[in-house]
């Protein structure tokens, strides 16, 4: 590197107040994307570094990286492992005042890094951050999951997203870190932690970024969701007095009773011909999950959307009831596998 790279790297770190932390696997397609979003930000650059912390990448991630010479980015390896001990890797390294949390394959607004400042400053918040926006060409499916689950993210919050969280440096220690042991729901875990030590978690609307992740068909959707569930039931476990993550839980064995009783009730009548105790099944697993649609789609005045939210309710349990079948959504080992691409969690 020449002496006046390294000087441009001594100048920047003087003045550094945030630092964004992104987490990388094989993330090509997209990261590109993201990283010149976050070179249109308002914020001298200066004032920022970007860590981009590899997992391994054989898709040339790592170089798609390097062409972005800029003396704010930095790049670092450590392979085999958890998104969280990534994340908490790029923490590490840190030396912002301020982490910033994003992923791969979400573009920050030019205004992202400001607003964030101008909230910390304003008050001395705990964890701040939004829940993701889906982006323009986004199909049915992510406008309707998306649009039906933001009409409730905003000011006091469970939790944020771990692809679009903020929060002060000596706090995110204070803390502990993400939790290393769990695949998925780290960033629910996380800020449920964070709740019991007095902070706030909070969401607003002007650090929302556009999530490219946003799943465009129904498998993609019910594959995204059978995903993150595989450690909900392991953070649940652990204290089911969080009612947030009660209600997926419930959902899944829900669910999967129902879809035993299908399969049994159809197995059963194909000798007794007693077809309707099947169908029993079916509107018992149907008709609750209507209900819920309707609820929640009729405020908001979207008749179109109960029909679709059903389908996509239906999805999302039977997703979480596959997750039921699988050992490690039982524990919180790592030994059993390591991140892969599409890493926002949530509950």
């Amino acid at each position: 590197m020449s002496s006046d790279g390294i000087n441009d790297r001594v100048e920047a770190a003087k003045g550094i107040r945030i630092s964004v932390i992104i987490p990388v696997l094989n993330e090509k397609a997209v990261i590109g994307r993201c990283l010149e979003a976050l070179s249109c930000n308002r914020l001298p650059k200066t004032d920022f570094e970007v860590i981009v912390v590899d997992n391994g990448s054989t898709d040339g991630t790592v170089e798609t990286v390097q062409q972005f010479q800029a003396p704010y980015l930095k790049i670092i390896s450590l392979e085999g492992a958890y998104i969280s001990a990534l994340r908490n890797r790029g923490a590490a390294e840190a030396r912002g005042e301020i982490l910033a949390f994003l992923d791969a394959d979400c573009l920050a607004p030019p205004e992202w890094l400001t607003n964030s400042l101008r909230l910390f400053e304003n008050r001395r918040e705990g964890i701040i951050g939004a829940h993701y926006q889906i982006p323009g060409d986004a199909t049915w499916v992510g406008r309707v999951w998306c649009q039906d689950r933001l009409t409730e993210k905003v000011g006091n919050v469970s939790y944020v997203p771990s692809g679009d969280l903020l929060i002060h440096k000596d706090l995110f220690f204070q803390v502990g870190g993400f939790d290393e042991s769990i695949q998925t729901n780290e960033d629910y875990e996380f800020c449920q932690r964070a709740l019991l030590l007095g902070l706030t978690v909070k969401s607003y609307p002007e650090l929302r970024v556009v999530h490219l992740g946003t799943p465009r068909t129904l498998l993609g959707f019910y594959k995204k969701q059978r995903w993150h569930g595989t450690h909900v039931l392991a953070v649940f476990l652990r204290d089911p007095r969080k009612r947030k993550n009660l209600r997926p839980v419930l959902l899944s064995v829900y669910t999967f009773g129902c879809l035993m009783g299908l399969i049994a009730g159809a197995a059963w009548g194909v000798f007794s011909g007693r077809l309707w105790i099947s169908c029993a099944f079916a509107v018992m697993l149907v008709l609750p999950l209507m209900a819920i649609a309707i609820g929640r789609s009729i405020p908001r005045g979207k008749w179109n959307d109960v029909l679709p939210l059903t389908i996509l309710y239906l999805a999302f349990g039977m997703a979480r009831a596959n997750c039921l079948l699988k050992y490690k959504t039982w524990t919180r080992d790592n030994r059993w596998g390591r991140w892969t691409a599409g890493s926002g969690s949530t509950a």
